[in-house]
């Protein structure tokens, strides 16, 4: 293959998977137009411009009262560029049936994805950077640390957690095959369902896929030195290998004084360095 074509192709790619997690097409009949808007964390405004800079058209606005930056086209010769891009690409089920509707607005065949994701497709590191959530759980904590907020408690929390921590990436989807094909194409992580819950905010049931291995982390550090992440969640990729190292050391448990435990200390706060 071209060289200039495969870096299109592993683009529209990851631009796949980035629009299945955050993207979205809006269609209004009445006026036969449709709209494609992606909306991304502040800290991640280099993903939007990257794709402002790409299509060449569209605009980019902070959403008032959120700390979050969309952008938009409505464009229709820039739609029709961004359909021929993603046609065949995209996985969500709920992103399909948008796309569907304005591949018939655009009169365009619609085409039906593989059924599996190649080794070689970026369409994972698009998804993880708009619908991934890399976190370190802690299951346990003090009185005293528990009753401060913020970065800053959050943080402490991290640090005076001891042995009560496990890192885990995670992607949740309300449709189980979005979950499986992950997977199932790369053969890392488990998927597991959440069971509805009326008292939380979104009490639909649930599919997570998620890795927590050290062996499920080096396949997909493999995966993402081919196709790095464009968000800040490449930044705590990175430390993702030293934290298996400090555990693995005992870092954690050393005394508070210790040079081992100033060293963990250190890796907790470079984790929440894009946090507020």
């Amino acid at each position: 293959m071209n060289k200039n074509v495969d870096v299109e192709e592993k683009w529209n790619q990851w631009f796949a998977g980035l629009t299945d997690g955050d993207g979205c097409f809006y269609i209004n009949k009445k006026e036969k137009s449709i709209s494609y808007e992606l909306t991304v964390h502040i800290f991640d405004s280099r993903v939007v411009y990257d794709i402002k800079n790409k299509l060449k058209a569209g605009s980019v606005l902070k959403r008032s009262n959120s700390n979050s930056i969309r952008y938009r086209v409505k464009s229709r010769e820039v739609i029709e560029n961004i359909i021929d891009r993603l046609n065949g690409r995209l996985y969500n089920e709920a992103r399909i049936k948008q796309f569907e509707k304005a591949c018939q607005l655009l009169n365009k065949q619609y085409v039906t994805p593989s059924s599996l994701l190649s080794k070689d497709d970026s369409y994972l590191a698009g998804l993880i950077d708009s619908n991934g959530s890399l976190t370190i759980n802690i299951s346990k904590s003090s009185k005293t640390d528990s009753q401060i907020s913020g970065v800053e408690g959050r943080c402490l929390r991290l640090i005076n957690s001891r042995g009560a921590n496990q890192l885990r990436l995670t992607i949740a989807s309300k449709y189980l095959n979005n979950v499986t094909l992950i997977q199932k194409s790369y053969n890392m992580g488990v998927v597991y369902t959440e069971k509805a819950n009326n008292n939380n905010r979104c009490p639909n049931k649930k599919h997570i896929w998620t890795l927590s291995s050290y062996n499920d982390f080096q396949k997909l550090y493999e995966y993402l030195k081919k196709f790095p992440l464009k968000s800040t969640k490449m930044h705590r990729i990175r430390l993702v290998f030293i934290y298996f190292k400090y555990k693995e050391l005992k870092y954690h448990l050393k005394a508070s004084d210790s040079l081992e435990f100033k060293l963990w200390s250190k890796l907790c706060k470079a984790w929440f360095k894009y946090s507020f």
